[in-house]
């Protein structure tokens, strides 16, 4: 591992280029950092300005992000329903709230910032297939998580909802 004069960027003993961004300390007091030796669109970096681009592009993504690690189920208990019925009359609360714990109840406490698009997939395909949910009820189901989730990025505890 070698220093370049650009901040948080490697050259290793291969001669390729990497970045290690210190994001902050988590609610334990342990170092978060992130590293990677690609940019946003999976090329590897040929030069040390590309990686310090991508570095600050990655420092300025995790800025204000909750680097706590919280489950879904406990960040919808917490922190999303308690703001959707304050959102919405009591009524629709009561309706909707049983869409929104069916994803609880499949990702259960899967952390928040590790459910995959893939994970998603297969939640969307899981209620459009063997839930036994009609088409329509199944797509408003789908359309709560999306919703939960979108929450979640307007909160910072994940950078980007691509579900």
């Amino acid at each position: 591992m070698v220093k370049t004069k650009y901040a948080n960027v490697y050259k290793d003993s291969k001669g390729k280029y990497y970045y290690n961004v210190f994001l902050g300390r988590d609610s334990k007091g342990k170092q978060v950092f992130k590293k990677g030796r690609r940019d946003a669109l999976g090329h590897p970096f040929t030069s040390g300005r590309e990686a310090s681009i991508e570095a600050r592009r990655i420092k300025q993504l995790y800025l204000n992000v909750d680097l706590n690690d919280i489950s879904y189920a406990r960040f919808m208990k917490e922190r999303f329903m308690p703001k959707y019925k304050g959102d919405v009359e009591a009524s629709t609360y009561d309706t909707h709230s049983r869409m929104f714990f069916k994803a609880v109840d499949f990702f259960a406490d899967e952390r928040l910032k590790d459910i995959s698009v893939a994970e998603c997939e297969k939640y969307r395909t899981w209620l459009l297939t063997e839930s036994g949910y009609s088409q329509s009820y199944a797509s408003l189901i789908y359309t709560s998580f999306r919703q939960s989730l979108d929450y979640a990025v307007e909160i910072n505890l994940i950078t980007i909802n691509n579900y």
